[in-house]
């Protein structure tokens, strides 16, 4: 019978052992696995810094499931011995007496609860980016950004269920309530709902993606610089970053600006005197808008004749619509510069007023 005792307590000091060597080779293969597989593989950067993102997490998962494995083994004797010469077990009963008797009487759930809200935030960053690269190379880079939001759902759900079982609550039970608050949440969030739904109809609809200059009904206009499940995030010429609730975008009228057409017309209106040649301001209106031109040669007509003025249309081309102040700006400038270089007179309404000074006849 003693031969027995003493032949379990060996094994149970290697398996200790064996279980403490196995952990240290893990923890040494997560931390160096980046350099073997830029060493001995093809695998991308982004592959490689993404593992490197979980090191400290999978360290520290290895660690506590070391230690709470080995707290369940009887303690071997080369432990105990300088264990007890160093006070520990006095130190262990001060740590238990200082710490919340919650946090003594639930050592488990606690260590599922920390690990897994660490593994869901590591989980949540680097799997929104994966899911977004894969999702904008394969398919469409406006879907990229759904995509990532239901990853992020579906993480932070399977972290609640796995919070609930570790601490013994049934879902069963919560079934009932989590139908009356999922009515409340119904009326409350309907235009959470609404966007939702409005964001798929807008990547169905394929009306813009990521980087498009779009213009709203409102007037609003602004490069698309985000797409969530909820709302849509334009950048505006002054810089402003303006939030706009997709249920809006998917019921309201959107002018997509970048459309896969090579270039974008600007148009500049100005009138000249009715004494000018209009065969000679048509000639100086093209010489100053053709350099502005871009990829096609710019046009100039007769519009009207006007009160004052002979009224003149200038169109030219842009590749960019976030350029478009700046090419109007740059288009008028030009036209000033020729008409005065020209002579070339720019009225500006007039008129006379006729005062009679006679009196009035006498009645």
């Amino acid at each position: 019978m003693t031969e027995g005792t003493e032949l379990l307590a060996q094994l149970g000091d290697q398996r200790i052992l064996l279980s403490v060597v196995i952990s240290a080779a893990l923890v040494a293969f997560v931390w160096r696995v980046d350099m073997l597989l830029v060493r001995y593989t093809q695998v991308s950067d982004e592959i490689v810094d993404n593992l490197r993102g979980f090191r400290g997490v999978a360290t520290g998962t290895m660690v506590v499931v070391t230690l709470a494995w080995i707290v369940g083994q009887p303690t071997p004797g080369w432990i105990a011995g300088p264990f007890e010469a160093v006070a520990g077990p006095q130190f262990v009963d001060g740590l238990v007496a200082f710490l919340p008797p919650f946090v003594v009487n639930n050592p488990g759930p606690l260590s599922v609860t920390l690990l897994g809200l660490w593994w869901t935030w590591k989980l949540r960053v680097k799997g929104d980016e994966i899911i977004e690269r894969s999702v904008a190379v394969r398919y469409d880079e406006t879907l990229a950004p759904i995509a990532g939001n239901v990853w992020d759902v579906t993480i932070i759900a399977v972290f609640f269920l796995l919070v609930l079982e570790q601490w013994g609550i049934g879902i069963a039970t919560l079934l009932a309530p989590a139908g009356i608050i999922g009515i409340i949440l119904g009326f409350a969030a309907r235009k959470t709902v609404a966007n939702f739904f409005g964001s798929l109809s807008l990547y169905a609809d394929e009306t813009y993606k990521r980087g498009d200059f779009i213009e709203l009904e409102n007037g609003t206009t602004g490069t698309v610089r985000d797409i969530s499940v909820r709302s849509t995030v334009l950048q505006t010429l002054d810089g402003d970053l303006v939030t706009v609730p997709n249920a809006e975008l998917s019921d309201g009228e959107i002018i997509n600006k970048s459309s896969p057409r090579p270039n974008r017309r600007i148009q500049s209106t100005v009138g000249v005197s009715y004494d000018a040649d209009p065969g000679r301001v048509k000639r100086v209106l093209e010489e100053a808008a053709t350099p502005l031109s871009r990829r096609r040669e710019s046009v100039v007509h007769l519009r009207s004749f006007g009160d004052s003025a002979l009224v003149f249309e200038v169109f030219v081309w842009i590749e960019k619509p976030a350029d478009r102040r700046q090419a109007e700006h740059e288009l008028n400038m030009a036209i000033h510069r020729a008409l005065d270089t020209a002579n070339i007179e720019i009225p500006y309404p007039q008129r006379d007023i006729a005062v009679n000074r006679e009196p009035p006849a006498e009645i």
